[in-house]
């Protein structure tokens, strides 16, 4: 039942979102906009249910803003850090394996997405809760300062949710 109505809280937040970005609120639009949603809603577990054997992409709507904010601020701060070393002349391009302590793998995938958003690390390959990372400056041969450089600040907020601090 839980399930049921946070996935109806979803379609009313969707449709909410294209009635303002449509600016129109005839009958036509939101029921296009009411059936879009759904579609929205319920096609992703039709599409990747059986992916990694995810049982649920539900996350706290609060989560959800403080990981955006989160993800601004290190995207800004480690570009900022990379056209630093950049400019005194440190790379050190090298592709490092980061093992994940996330259990769940839809957090893993989220996590190696952001990856590849920051600023001087690609996601290469995610395997199980293995990923591989081009990290433009280098890092080292140690796994566990790789892993805090890399991943610990995208994950930590993940570990918070899932109560295993």
């Amino acid at each position: 039942m839980r399930n049921f109505i946070n996935k109806l809280i979803l379609i009313l937040i969707l449709l909410l979102i294209w009635i303002s970005l449509n600016e129109d609120m005839s009958l036509e639009s939101v029921i296009f906009g009411g059936i879009f949603s759904i579609i929205s809603v319920f096609l992703p577990y039709y599409i990747f249910g059986d992916n990694d054997n995810i049982t649920t992409y539900y996350m706290p709507v609060w989560f959800f803003f403080l990981y955006f904010f989160m993800m601004v601020f290190y995207i800004s701060k480690d570009g900022v850090c990379l056209i630093i070393n950049l400019l005194k002349g440190r790379k050190n391009p090298r592709v490092v394996k980061i093992k994940s302590k996330l259990k769940n793998p839809w957090y893993v995938s989220i996590v190696a997405n952001s990856i590849t958003l920051t600023p001087g690390t690609v996601t290469l390959d995610k395997t199980g809760n293995t990923m591989e990372v081009l990290y433009y400056l280098g890092g080292s041969d140690d796994a566990f300062s790789n892993y805090q450089d890399i991943a610990w600040k995208f994950e930590k907020l993940f570990l918070l949710i899932d109560g295993k601090r």
